[in-house]
C-alpha cells in the first residue's frame, strides 16, 4: 500500500487530509513539524511527503531543502499543501527546492487526489539520476527564504493594521452608543465612523418599519446627494422579500457575503461602482431592527473578520436600540404623567369649563400626535352636541359646529358608550354637513371616546387622522384616560362642590398608572416579578406601625413602587445577567439609585416619594451607596424600606441561589442591626413579624 507523510501543525488539518487519504486507499503517517516528519522517515520512508509551510521547530521550506539534501529521501516526491504562502515568488522557491508540486488550500478533494496520482505516475515513468540533481545554492536558498519570511512579515503588518483599524472602529462606535444622540443621529454617527476609521468604502442602514413590515434607508454614507436621493426612492423592501437581499438579512438574521455583485442574481444595480457588498442583521433577540449594508468598489473585498466585527457592532446597535426605546418609554410615560398632573391642576385651578377644556385638548393633540381633536358636549336628553373646544381643524370654522347628535359618529359613541376606531365614513349614518367637514379635511381615521362622569354621559373625545392609524393598547388606555380627565373636567366645572372627589380620583389615576409602572419593571425582569408588590405592602405595614403620618403614608406607598426605577437605566446585558456581576458592570448597577433621582426629581408630585427609590441602598454605619449617607441622615423612609427589600430578597429564588429559610433571614438581620440597619427600625421590624406570623 502507497504511503504518504502528512506534515501540519494543525490538528484539523491533518485529520482531514488523514482521512480523505485513507479512504482513497493510502497508508498515512503524520508529524506536527519538520523535526518530526525528517524522524519519521528516517524510521520508515514513505512514499510521498505533503508538507505545510508555517510550523514550528523547523518549516516547510527547511523539511524540503533537509529532505533533497538527504540521500535517503531525496527521491521521495516532495509536495507543499499550504494557505499561508500564497505569493508566486513562494511558489518559485518551492519549486527550486526540488518539490514537485506546490498546491494552494482550500482545493477540492478530486482535484488535490489527482495531483497526488499525476506524481506517482510521473514517477513511476521518469528515470531519475538523483547524482544530477542540483540543489540551491545555500546562499541563495538562504536570500529568497529571507524574502519569503519577508513577504508574509509584510503581509502579516498589513493584516494587522487593517484589523488595528477595524478594532479602532469598533471601539469608537462602541463608545459612541452609549451618547445621549437620538437614534437617527447614532446611526450616522456610527456609519460615519464605520467609513472613516475603520476604513471601509461606503455603508447603508435600512430601518425596519414594524407597522409596514418593511425596510427603509434611513442613513448613508459615502454616495453623493443625487445617490441618496434615487436609493431612498428605490431601495424600499418587504420583510422576506429576496429582492435586492435586504429583506431577506432581515427575516433570517443572518449575514450575507457578495464578493461579487454582478454574480448575484437578486441584487439590484443602483450604483456600478459597487462590487462586493456585505449585509448584516440588527436585531435584539427575535426582533429584528434593521440591517446594516457594506458596499466596496473592488471584488470580494469582505473577509469573515469582517463579518465578526460588524457582526459585533450590530448587536451593540441592538442592544442601544432597546435602551434607547426603554429610556423613550420611559420619558413618554413621565410626560404623561406629568401632563395628567398638569391636567389636574387645571381641573382644581379653573372653574371655567372652556380654559380647562382647552389645555386639555392641547395635551391630547400633542401627546396622541394627532391632526385634529375637539371635545363635544352634551345635555341631558338634547338631540343635539355642542362643540366646546376644537383643535387643528384647518379648512373649516367650526365656532359653530352644532350637528344633530343621530346623524354624527359621535352618536354611535354615545350610544354604545365605547371607543369606536373607524377608517372613513362607509356605511356611517352621518350629516351632509358633517361629511363636508371630513372631506375637507380629508381625515382619514376617526377616534371617538365616551366622556361619563358619575354615570352620566357628558360628552365624547374625537381624534381625527388624515393618513390611516392603527393605534396601539398604550395608545388605547392613554386616549382613554384623557377621555376620563375631559369627564372629570365637565363634571367639576358643572358640580365644583364635588371637587375633591375628583381629586381622590386623579390621585388613584395617579398611583394606578404608578403600579402599572412597577409592574412593567417586575415584567422586565421576571426573577424579581411580585416583589414590588410584597415589599410595597410590607413597607407600608412597617410604616403604620412605626407611626408614620397618615399624610406621609401615600409618598412611602408610590415611593416603594417606584423603588426600582432606576434600573430602566441598567442594560438587559447586566440586569438580567444569570451569573455573578464583573466590577464594571457592578458599577453600573450600583448608579440605578442615581437613575432613579434623574428620572422622578423633575415630577413635582413624586418629589416625596423620592426618599426611597434615591436612598434604599444606603447603609446605617455609611457604606451604602450612592452617597454613603450615615445614621439618621439616611431619610426614615428609605430605613424603612431597606430592611423590607432585604428580607424579600432573601427569601426569594435567584438564579445564583435559593431562597434563605426564614430563621436565616432573621438571624442575618438581627447581625446587621447598626451596619446596614436602623436598630430601631429593625426591633419594629422583628415585633411586627412575630405579630403577624
Amino acid at each position: 500500500m502507497t504511503k504518504i507523510l502528512i506534515v501540519d501543525d494543525i490538528p484539523q488539518n491533518i485529520y482531514l487530509l488523514e482521512v480523505l487519504l485513507r479512504s482513497n486507499g493510502f497508508e498515512v503517517e503524520t508529524a506536527t513539524n519538520g523535526i518530526e516528519a525528517l524522524e519519521s522517515a528516517h524510521k520508515s520512508p514513505p512514499d510521498m511527503i505533503v508538507s505545510d509551510i508555517l510550523m514550528p521547530g523547523m518549516d516547510g521550506f527547511s523539511l524540503c531543502r533537509a529532505w533533497m539534501s538527504d540521500d535517503r529521501l531525496k527521491d521521495i516526491p516532495f509536495v507543499f499543501y499550504t494557505a499561508t504562502y500564497t505569493d508566486l515568488r513562494d511558489e518559485k522557491l518551492a519549486l527550486s527546492l526540488g518539490a514537485e508540486r506546490f498546491l494552494v488550500k482550500p482545493m477540492e478533494p478530486d482535484v488535490f487526489l489527482s495531483n497526488l496520482r499525476d506524481i506517482f505516475e510521473k514517477q513511476v515513468t521518469k528515470q531519475k539520476d538523483s547524482q544530477n540533481k542540483t540543489l540551491v545554492k545555500e546562499e541563495i536558498f538562504i536570500k529568497e527564504y529571507n524574502e519569503a519570511l519577508i513577504r508574509k512579515l509584510e503581509d502579516k503588518m498589513v493584516q494587522l493594521q487593517r484589523s488595528n483599524r477595524h478594532l479602532a472602529s469598533l471601539y469608537q462606535a462602541s463608545s459612541d452608543l452609549h451618547t445621549t444622540n437620538s437614534l437617527d443621529d447614532l446611526i450616522q454617527i456610527i456609519l460615519h465612523t464605520i467609513v472613516e476609521i475603520a476604513g471601509y468604502q461606503q455603508a447603508n442602514f435600512f430601518s425596519f418599519n414594524e407597522n409596514q413590515q418593511n425596510l427603509v434607508l434611513s442613513a448613508a454614507i459615502g454616495f453623493s446627494k443625487e445617490t441618496l436621493t434615487v436609493f431612498k426612492e428605490k431601495l424600499v423592501f418587504n420583510l422576506g422579500e429576496k429582492r435586492g437581499l435586504v429583506g431577506l438579512v432581515a427575516l433570517n438574521q443572518q449575514t450575507i457575503i457578495i464578493p461579487d455583485t454582478s454574480k448575484e442574481p437578486n441584487w439590484i444595480t443602483l450604483d456600478q461602482t459597487i462590487r462586493s457588498a456585505l449585509l448584516t442583521p440588527v436585531h435584539f433577540g427575535n426582533t429584528i431592527r434593521g440591517v446594516i449594508a457594506l458596499f466596496s468598489q473592488e471584488l470580494d473585498s469582505f473577509t469573515e473578520e469582517d463579518e465578526n466585527n460588524i457582526a459585533i457592532l450590530a448587536n451593540n446597535l441592538a442592544i442601544a436600540f432597546e435602551n434607547k426605546k426603554n429610556q423613550e418609554n420611559v420619558n413618554k410615560q413621565l410626560m404623561r404623567i406629568s401632563a395628567l398632573h398638569n391636567i389636574d391642576m387645571a381641573i382644581k385651578s379653573t372653574m371655567d369649563l372652556h380654559t380647562c377644556l382647552d389645555i386639555l385638548l392641547e395635551h391630547v393633540t400633542a401627546e396622541l400626535r394627532c391632526d385634529a381633536a375637539d371635545i363635544l358636549l352634551f345635555k341631558s336628553k338634547a338631540e343635539v352636541s355642542e362643540l366646546a373646544v376644537g383643535r387643528g381643524f384647518k379648512a373649516h370654522k367650526i365656532n359653530n359646529y352644532n350637528i344633530p347628535l343621530d346623524k354624527s359618529l359621535a352618536n354611535k359613541v354615545a350610544v354604545e358608550q365605547r371607543t369606536i376606531h373607524l377608517f372613513g365614513l362607509s356605511d356611517q349614518l352621518v350629516s351632509p354637513e358633517f361629511a363636508a367637514v371630513w372631506a375637507e379635511e380629508r381625515f382619514a381615521t376617526y377616534l371617538g371616546a365616551p366622556l361619563i362622569a358619575k354615570g352620566e354621559l357628558v360628552g365624547v373625545l374625537e381624534v381625527y387622522h388624515r393618513t390611516n392609524f392603527d393605534p396601539n393598547l398604550e395608545w388605547m388606555d392613554y386616549f382613554e384616560t384623557l377621555a376620563g380627565q375631559a369627564a372629570i373636567a365637565i363634571h367639576n366645572a358643572k358640580m365644583f362642590n364635588d371637587l375633591q372627589h375628583s381629586n381622590t380620583e386623579m390621585s388613584l389615576a395617579y398611583d394606578a398608572t404608578i403600579k402599572g409602572w412597577s409592574r412593567a419593571m417586575d415584567l422586565r425582569d421576571h426573577e424579581t416579578e411580585g416583589h414590588t408588590q410584597r415589599v410595597t405592602e410590607m413597607t407600608f405595614r412597617l410604616a403604620e406601625i412605626i407611626g408614620i403620618s397618615e399624610d406621609q403614608m401615600v409618598h412611602i406607598h408610590r415611593g416603594a413602587l417606584l423603588h426600582d426605577i432606576g434600573k430602566l437605566g441598567v442594560p438587559d446585558s447586566i440586569l438580567l445577567k444569570p451569573g455573578t456581576l464583573s466590577d464594571e458592570e457592578m458599577t453600573i448597577m450600583k448608579k440605578h439609585p442615581q437613575f432613579a433621582y434623574d428620572l422622578l426629581m423633575p415630577i413635582d408630585y413624586l418629589l416625596p416619594a423620592l426618599d426611597i427609590p434615591y436612598c434604599h441602598h444606603e447603609k446605617w454605619d455609611g457604606t451604602g451607596y450612592p452617597r454613603g449617607l450615615q445614621g439618621e441622615a439616611i431619610p426614615l423612609a428609605a430605613r424603612l424600606f431597606a430592611i423590607v427589600d432585604v428580607w424579600d430578597a432573601l427569601r426569594s429564588d435567584r438564579v445564583y441561589r435559593k431562597a434563605w429559610p426564614e430563621e436565616k433571614v432573621i438571624e442575618y438581620i438581627r447581625d446587621q442591626s447598626g451596619k446596614y440597619f436602623d436598630p430601631m427600625v429593625v426591633e419594629q421590624f422583628l415585633r411586627m413579624l412575630s405579630v403577624f406570623d
